[in-house]
């Protein structure tokens, strides 16, 4: 779930900020039927863009361990569940924001996602590797998550595109952004039913290892 809502922002941010006002408009009536757009041109978005990459670069390396270390992977990834559906639900608002804010507003928008994004990812993978109980069953684990993973990149964009185009024809610019947010609310419940285990059923416990004896010796050192 988290690649598939965060491709979907992905792929979908470019369009949102490139689509003009419709000119026949359907009645606008808050809070859920608008029809808008900023209507940036490919420049404007290329630069918002870039920004957005050289932030998520930086925070991965400066911010991710810091947080990390203080609430741990699990506690982490909980927070951030929490944080998403909030990001969906308020974006297709920013059409709202005085010309003066708009910029603002969208820089914003992009900072939160890739704050999140940037403590999600990592985590996602310290407790897919944490979940396999036996170092074995690693490569079944993380080629399952791999093929999950490609397709969720395929089929996101496509069904938020269609949505997207629906919601503009109907009057519900939103409607994309909100049924991403379901999704989101959906990976919240299960991030609840998540544990992190103390350690893998191949890997013995340092504690039952018998210790040796202090005057022994390795046979190799009393040859």
């Amino acid at each position: 779930m988290l690649i598939s809502h965060t491709m979907v922002f992905d792929s979908l941010l470019p369009v949102f900020l490139s689509t003009d006002r419709p000119e026949h408009r359907p009645p606008t009536s808050l809070p859920f039927r608008f029809a808008d757009g900023f209507g940036y041109d490919t420049k404007t978005i290329g630069f918002i863009l870039s920004v957005q990459g050289v932030y998520s670069m930086t925070s991965t390396y400066f911010l991710f361990p810091r947080v990390a270390e203080k609430l741990g992977p699990l506690g982490l990834f909980k927070l951030i569940s929490i944080s998403y559906p909030l990001l969906y639900i308020a974006t297709p608002y920013l059409v709202f924001l005085p010309d003066t804010l708009r910029m603002a507003g969208i820089y914003g928008i992009v900072v939160w996602k890739c704050t999140l994004s940037t403590l999600a990812y990592p985590s996602n993978t310290i407790l897919l590797s944490n979940s396999a109980p036996t170092t074995m069953s690693l490569g079944t684990i993380n080629g399952v998550a791999a093929s999950t993973a490609s397709l969720s990149r395929a089929a996101g964009p496509a069904i938020s595109g269609w949505l997207y185009a629906v919601g503009l024809e109907n009057g519900y610019s939103g409607l994309v952004w909100w049924s991403t947010a379901v999704v989101t609310l959906a990976g919240l419940w299960l991030s609840f039913y998540i544990q992190e285990p103390r350690g893998r059923l191949d890997e013995k416990d340092p504690s039952e290892v018998p210790a040796k004896p202090s005057g022994s010796r390795d046979s190799t050192e009393a040859n």
